[in-house]
């Protein structure tokens, strides 16, 4: 390995205690010798390179100390010295010391409680022998981790071991455990494999954890002001070590992880499906989850917008974490088109409003975050006990099919708001209209007009709006101006007839819809023919 650095000297255990007064701008010297120090004199032979460990337990009254530091502190220097430890006493640097060493470039580290022997002893070896260092350092931080029982234990341990701020990130820089990366880092590209990187005083060690699903979603990350070569081998043995730790209990949370929600999905359907007052059985199983089944419910229901939904265990965490962050404390159970949740309260709501409002800035937050597929919701209204929970979720889950028609992400729809849009709720789950519309799109559903079919329905959505559209669709307006043409042409519907454009715009909401609860995950379209409408 590369030369000891004073850096390494830094992060040494018997150092951690130090405090670096000046200098810091010789940090990454290397060093090659390590001597004891008690007059100055000792310096009149030493090599180098030389790091110097002053014993001050000769030296009485805080003047004399800080003239011995600084008469060492000279001679040092003249001899290309490295690092000045002050140890065996109390020591008040007074400024002008503070200045000689960030002048000279000499890093000044106090070390009051240290024994200077042992310490001059103890940073000789590391000099000297500095692969016996790193496989100390390897071993044990290796019998800590393997004694460390959970995932914030071993991200603690590589805290200690490492004297660095250490925790468990996405590729994005989120922290989901342990002590915040206080810089911002770069995931390297290519491979992903443990690296260190290097900005400013800062290094920066990740290494990627095993077992996550697409990738290396999650990474070790590791900061440190206090490195050098020794370090960054030690950091990236030991992250490599805990990284397999990470990794399996990853894997155990997604595993405990989907057992829950299948606890939790199939307590709901058996409630939902109740015909009277809940069994014992089911009502102790609500009781350990913490549901009440009594009180006053408003359901909210959760769906996906989208064509390629993820699966539900990845994004329930980000969900569940956005609603609690807004004061909406609500079970939160995956369903087979999203997920169902409900506010209970002692006594009928005052204002749905104000919940519904709370659920639009707790998803526009859930947006905020990177890679995470679009949603909307659908609210009910407040019902009591068991039945009025069976009421208000079954409306909560319309009203979130009529979110997901408008496409829009973040929509959120109330039950009790839905007007007229309550006669689409039959005509979207009507067999013999959903045949219809696929005979009268029959034209555009054929491989290669994906993207007429696209226009149109932006096109009617936006009110035949051609600068509307092409702004939504992300084109120019003379192109959705060209496809409706074309559209129309192929369908034998001219939009500028009233009654030919609704029944269009509805046959296009129908594909919408199948087209995003589609189980294969792929537009309707190119299958040739709408898929079954998914229950409402």
């Amino acid at each position: 390995m590369t030369a000891v650095t004073v850096g390494d000297l830094l992060a040494d255990e018997a150092l951690r205690d130090g405090e670096v007064i000046g200098g810091r701008a010789g940090i990454e010297a290397a060093v090659h010798h390590v001597t004891l120090v008690v007059t100055g004199a000792e310096l009149d032979d030493a090599p180098y390179g030389t790091a110097a460990v002053l014993d001050l337990g000769g030296a009485t009254g805080a003047l004399r100390r800080q003239h011995l530091a600084e008469i060492v502190c000279r001679r040092l220097h003249g001899r290309a010295g490295r690092l000045l430890v002050v140890a065996g006493g109390t020591f008040a640097a007074a400024l002008s010391t503070v200045r000689l060493a960030d002048r000279l470039g000499l890093p000044v580290v106090v070390a009051p409680d240290a024994a200077p022997h042992a310490l001059a002893a103890r940073l000789l070896s590391v000099v000297h022998a500095p692969e016996l260092a790193l496989g100390r350092r390897l071993a044990a931080g290796a019998a800590r981790l393997r004694t460390a029982g959970s995932l914030e234990r071993v991200l603690s341990v590589l805290d200690a071991v490492l004297d660095a701020r250490t925790s468990l990130a996405t590729t994005d820089g989120t922290s989901l455990a342990g002590s915040r990366p206080r810089h911002p880092f770069a995931v390297p590209a290519g491979t992903p494999v443990p690296a260190v990187d290097r900005t400013g005083r800062v290094s920066t060690a990740l290494c990627p954890v095993p077992h996550t699903e697409g990738g290396p979603r999650l990474w070790i990350v590791c900061q440190c002001e206090r490195s050098g070569p020794l370090w960054r081998d030690t950091a990236l043995g030991l992250l490599d070590m805990a990284a397999a730790y990470a990794g399996a209990w990853f894997a155990t949370e997604r595993l405990n992880a989907e057992r829950d929600a299948r606890i939790r999905g199939g307590l709901l359907n058996e409630i939902l499906s109740l015909d009277g007052p809940p069994p014992p059985h089911v009502a102790g199983q609500a009781a350990r989850l913490g549901w009440r089944l009594d009180g006053w419910h408003t359901g909210i229901h959760f769906t996906l917008v989208g064509s390629v939904p993820p699966a539900p265990a990845t994004v329930t965490p980000i969900l569940s974490a956005g609603l609690t962050a807004h004061g909406i404390d609500v079970p939160l159970v995956e369903r087979a088109d999203g997920w169902s949740a409900w506010h209970t309260g002692e006594r009928p709501p005052d204002a749905v409003a104000s919940l519904v409002t709370t659920v639009c800035r707790a998803l526009a937050d859930y947006h905020a975050t990177s890679n995470v597929p679009p949603i909307v919701a659908g609210t009910g209204h407040a019902a009591p006990g068991p039945d009025g929970l069976v009421t208000t979720l079954a409306e909560a889950r319309r009203a979130a099919l009529v979110a997901a028609a408008t496409g829009r992400a973040g929509t959120v729809q109330r039950g009790d708001e839905l007007g007229t849009k309550r006669m689409l709720l039959d005509w979207y789950g009507s067999s013999v209209v959903r045949e219809e519309a696929e005979r009268m799109l029959a034209p555009l559903l054929r491989e290669g007009h994906e993207a007429l079919l696209e226009t149109v329905d932006c096109y009617l959505d936006s009110g035949c709006s051609s600068s509307e559209a092409a702004h939504r669709l992300g084109t120019h307006r003379n192109t959705v101006t060209r496809r409706v043409q074309r559209a129309e042409t192929l369908l034998g519907v001219p939009l500028t007839d009233p009654d030919d454009r609704l029944a269009l715009q509805l046959a296009c909401r129908m594909w919408r819809l199948t087209r995003d609860a589609s189980p294969a995950g792929r537009p309707a379209a190119r299958s040739g023919a709408l898929p079954a409408q998914p229950e409402v």
